[in-house]
């Protein structure tokens, strides 16, 4: 870990340092000139020269070296554009030819565009790689934190405070627990009920049964042979 943030913090002084973000010497701040009163050359009235050197002269203060920025991790690459702009100008001075000034200064124009706006959003990348590579480290400096800190033992008798979701999830146990329970214990009890089967034992001696029907009461007797000469059975004679 220590090794990665070494080398993330190298490749950030690296992009910081360069020369492309330093501060120019002469860039000092504007002061106003003082009026200076119109004065003529001696050779004031004298022609004007070639065009020729004109030429050559716009062409060494166009050619400028700008500085780049160099994104961290990626190898530097160099512009087309200069390269193509440097041919032409040496072909135009070996030829000895007249430039067109206006075309000259429109694709100087348009070369100056594309560049800034290729700095602007390499400037933005590069800024925003450093935003997202700050918040890795402070967390991984966190995490490491976290890591080494002392973990607190609780004192004797202090009991300890239990989270909405730590209650929740113990509720959710105890109350599987109870339902297991409760299947073992109705098992056992209907195991227990078939072993305890009492066995009635049947009457087959002689009975009477009572009814009434009809505003008539009757008296059935059943199995009397088993009463033997005890009762009548036949009907007594009227007197």
């Amino acid at each position: 870990m220590t090794k990665l943030l070494d080398e993330e913090i190298e490749e950030d002084e690296q992009f910081w340092n360069q020369d492309a973000l330093k501060e120019e010497e002469n860039d000092d701040n504007y002061e106003e000139e003082a009026e200076v009163a119109d004065e003529f050359d001696s050779d004031f009235d004298e022609d004007e020269p070639e065009p020729d050197d004109e030429v050559e002269n716009d062409a060494d203060d166009r050619v400028q070296v700008k500085k780049r920025l160099i994104f961290p991790g990626k190898p530097v690459t160099k512009k087309k554009k200069n390269k193509k702009v440097l041919s032409k100008l040496e072909k135009i001075l070996k030829d000895d030819k007249p430039l067109d000034i206006k075309e000259s200064n429109v694709a100087e124009h348009q070369g100056n565009t594309d560049d800034l706006e290729g700095e602007r959003t390499v400037r933005k990348s590069t800024r925003t790689l450093v935003i997202v590579r700050q918040a890795e480290r402070d967390a991984i400096k966190a995490a490491l934190q976290a890591s080494m800190k002392p973990i607190k033992r609780r004192k004797e008798g202090e009991e300890k405070r239990m989270t909405q979701e730590e209650m929740l999830s113990e509720a959710a146990q105890t109350e599987i627990m109870n339902l297991r329970n409760l299947e073992r214990m109705l098992a056992r009890e209907e195991e227990v009920k078939k072993r305890a089967v009492v066995h009635k034992e049947v009457y087959s001696g002689p009975q009477i049964r009572y009814t009434y029907k009809n505003d008539k009461s009757f008296l059935e007797f059943s199995k009397g042979l088993s009463f033997q000469s005890e009762i009548c059975t036949t009907p007594a004679s009227c007197k």
